[in-house]
């Protein structure tokens, strides 16, 4: 694998000395009692702290567990509500609508695409979106759901402005994160976890936290001049050039006009006010509604073998397939326990503490 510009999340290695070491269960436990503290019941909260501890486990630290200060003091400001009456607003044999009513937005995605999967059993294809809603953390978390069904599954969350268009050098374009779910047989499924820009602006304050500089053609500071140091990123750039930024137009209209929001290039405008609510939209497709599933994993098995054999560039020690180094953290970390920054466990101990919640480790 290049080395270049990584943290120790990406890579299973040794523990730096910036990282302390949590169990999972442990991390699971706090997490849960924190929310529950603020008003989540015990079954929404153990959902919530699960699927942000499986990110952590994953090695996507920016999506899970450090994200829970600023879910909790959102609860606390009111802009999240702790016990949402989540309903579906229309729906059809195989799409629906869904209102979060401003949940929590795991919460939110997991009703969607459980939605979404019941559908796609008896439909081949469903997809849902949903309104109303707020930050849904990493987008694999939902996306997969639909592999122990047998299904590929698709989810995509609009985003506020962060990225340049093309060719300029504003915040208009959403950083929309997407993620592709596909079954296999024996190896570890592919997941897709990205987003539009070059990075998320959580890898952007997790290269900062690690003291990292930015690669070229990440990032433009407040002037509209790329900047390596990424305490003055200000506009990231589009992945890909035009390709990324048309990604990100596309990945707009599903979470956002479709899910019955507005564009991203709206939501700083002060009559759009009312509407800057999280969209996300969702779909599961159903293998064995096209092929047999062990026909269709047994050749995703063969195709992931192929690749991983090939001949690897000059600075990579091998070929990974998408989503696999994640697995390989999260096998290794469940069993060993989750390195974590310093500044992430004070963190989460803090809020604990703040609203005198018995941390489970010393």
């Amino acid at each position: 694998m290049n080395k270049e510009n990584m943290t120790h999340s990406d890579e299973v290695g040794e523990l730096s000395s910036q990282e302390i070491v949590i169990q999972a269960d442990e991390l699971q436990l706090l997490s849960s009692r924190i929310y529950q503290q603020v008003g989540v019941s015990k079954k929404n909260a153990d959902i919530v702290a699960h699927l942000q501890v499986e990110t952590d486990l994953r090695g996507i630290h920016s999506h899970g567990t450090r994200a829970l200060p600023g879910y909790v003091r959102s609860v606390l400001s009111g802009r999240i509500n702790p016990t949402p009456n989540i309903q579906i607003i229309n729906q059809a044999p195989s799409s629906a609508l869904i209102d979060g009513d401003a949940g929590l937005g795991h919460l939110v995605s997991v009703r969607a695409m459980n939605l979404a999967i019941d559908k796609a059993k008896t439909t081949g294809i469903a997809a849902v979106g949903s309104r109303n809603s707020n930050h849904f953390g990493a987008a694999s978390c939902f996306s997969m759901m639909a592999l122990e069904h047998g299904m590929i599954g698709f989810s995509v969350s609009t985003s506020s402005p962060g990225v340049a268009p093309y060719g300029g050098m504003e915040r208009v374009m959403g950083n929309h994160p997407l993620s592709y779910a596909i079954p296999t047989k024996k190896e570890p499924p592919i997941v897709i976890d990205m987003a539009c820009g070059v990075s998320a602006w959580g890898r952007i304050a997790t290269m900062a936290m690690y003291g990292r500089k930015l690669s070229p053609g990440w990032a433009l500071d407040e002037n509209g001049k790329e900047t390596d140091d990424p305490s003055k990123a200000r506009v990231l750039l589009p992945m890909g050039g035009v390709k990324g930024y048309a990604l990100a137009v596309a990945m707009d209209a599903l979470s956002g006009p479709l899910a019955g929001g507005i564009s991203t290039c709206h939501r700083s405008i002060s009559e759009y006010s009312g509407q800057r609510s999280s969209g996300h939209f969702f779909y599961a497709i159903n293998v064995s509604s096209f092929v047999p599933l062990d026909e269709f994993t047994e050749e995703m098995d063969r195709t992931i073998q192929t690749i991983r054999a090939s001949k690897p560039a000059e600075g990579f020690d091998r070929v990974y397939l998408p989503g696999e180094i994640e697995w390989m953290k999260s096998q290794k970390w469940r069993k060993e326990g989750i390195p974590l920054h310093h500044q992430h466990v004070t963190s989460l101990v803090d809020i604990a503490e703040e609203l005198s919640v018995e941390v489970p480790w010393t």
